[in-house]
């Protein structure tokens, strides 16, 4: 596959989003994706997603995060695919249920002090 090019992956919208919200601590989530089954699933994760292209932003990501000294949970595949609605990216109420009870985990591993 094609190299996907950091630089137009808006990494710099992210620094400056953090450095406008400090002195508060930021936290970035990579949001549930759907994971599909079936024809071309080898290739594609949906209809949105080739395999290569979202696994390539999803190793930037952790780099640019760790290079940057932030706190990043990557919760790409945390919803089944059952719990999303008609798209490759809204969950249903019970899908968004899974993920505010991840969100609610790391909000007091990290501000429950």
């Amino acid at each position: 596959p094609p190299s996907l090019p950091a630089d137009q992956l808006a990494f710099d919208l992210l620094s400056a989003g953090v450095k406008l919200a400090a002195p508060v601590p930021v936290i970035l989530v990579n949001e549930p994706i759907l994971v599909s089954q079936g024809e071309n699933s080898d290739i594609r994760y949906n209809y949105y997603y080739p395999r290569w292209a979202y696994d390539q932003y999803r190793q930037q990501l952790q780099v640019y995060c760790g290079k940057q000294g932030l706190t990043c949970y990557d919760f790409w595949d945390l919803v089944p695919e059952t719990e999303f609605t008609n798209t490759a990216i809204h969950l249903t109420p019970a899908g968004e249920a899974i993920l505010v009870e991840q969100l609610n985990e790391l909000l007091v591993e990290n501000f429950d002090r």
